[in-house]
């Protein structure tokens, strides 16, 4: 027999751990499915600047505090289920998720998979992946040890990575295709202070080597003229897409390139909602956790009328919270 929850997360980014902490909060049974890293690109950030009440300071600290708090038995934590699985199938209709290790039933699917790293689509990217091509320069850290490393990219993530490689070597560079960078006023300061060199107006349009990456390939954007860099690590920092593969794969209404959802955050499929990058909320982290609390909200809201139409008692904490309100929905419904 499936184990089944009030709710499943798909995805512990954090929208996804917003989402569940509040569908905690109103006491409804919730499994968070997560195939990574908890965190999600959150937690490949090195430095975190712009989250409310958090002072500028290492990402790890942030999401080991969001998996702390959702995942800790109450009372010091809402004590929800976060199990490391990969997503392979979801049953829309029958509300099954299915993935590498087990399956799972619930009453309402949340999809919260956020985003992959853009790629460059060069020669030389797939094949020297993990040999001198990296998207996540806080994994590969310690291979860059007396490295020559270049970062490609100009916004916030490109230089937490360039700044967070020259803690490991001095010979860093960062490759941007513009004449300005696209970062905010903190990245920018602390490029500054790290003293690393940006290389402006250059795409890379190739990544040699043998059995490992040896350089690369620039060319200006404004010239183009060719030149060759010796590196021995390039980490592409160029920005996200949106993970919308198993959305797609579960026949879910898509408009432009996102996951289209209604004022609820209900998809196309009855009890199968999405939130975060998937359903069009930007990469920072506090807008994507606001867009997971809200979507939590929403889900409670959903869960509790469903429970009244079947004549079911609610939550203790739904009932005490909006008795008249559920019963008003009840009516409409």
């Amino acid at each position: 027999m499936l184990q089944e929850f009030d709710c499943i997360v798909v995805g512990a980014g954090p929208s996804g751990l917003a989402a569940a902490i509040f569908l905690r909060v109103d006491g409804w049974s919730t499994l968070i499915l997560e195939k990574g890293d908890v965190g999600g690109q959150a937690g490949m950030a090195y430095i975190v600047s712009n989250y409310l009440g958090f002072p500028p300071g290492p990402s790890d600290i942030l999401v080991d505090n969001m998996f702390k708090q959702l995942t800790k038995p109450p009372p010091e934590g809402l004590g929800a289920q976060l199990k490391t699985e990969t997503v392979t199938k979801l049953d829309v209709d029958n509300k099954i998720v299915y993935t590498d290790k087990d399956s799972y039933k619930a009453k309402a699917i949340l999809l919260a998979t956020g985003s992959n790293m853009q790629k460059l689509n060069v020669p030389g990217e797939e094949k020297f992946l993990g040999k001198g091509v990296t998207y996540n320069a806080k994994k590969d850290l310690e291979h860059f040890t007396n490295k020559k490393v270049v970062v490609i990219g100009g916004g916030n993530s490109a230089i937490d990575a360039a700044v967070l490689a020259k803690t490991k070597t001095n010979d860093v560079k960062l490759v941007h295709r513009r004449e300005i960078l696209r970062a905010n006023f903190l990245p920018r300061k602390r490029l500054e202070r790290a003293n690393i060199e940006v290389l402006y107006n250059k795409d890379v349009v190739e990544i040699r080597g043998d059995e490992k990456v040896h350089s690369i390939v620039l060319r200006d954007v404004k010239t183009k003229e060719e030149s060759v860099l010796p590196v021995d690590w390039v980490v592409i920092a160029i920005g996200t897409v949106p993970n919308i593969e198993l959305a797609k794969q579960a026949g879910l209404e898509l408009s432009n390139g996102y996951v289209k959802i209604n004022e609820n955050f209900m998809t196309s499929k009855e009890g199968i909602f999405a939130c975060g990058e998937i359903a069009g909320s930007d990469q920072h982290i506090l807008t994507a956790a606001a867009h997971g609390a809200l979507a939590g909200m929403a889900i409670s809201r959903y869960l509790a009328l469903e429970k009244l139409k079947r004549g079911e008692n609610l939550p203790g904490a739904v009932a005490g919270k909006y008795p008249e309100e559920y019963m008003e929905m009840l009516k409409k419904s």
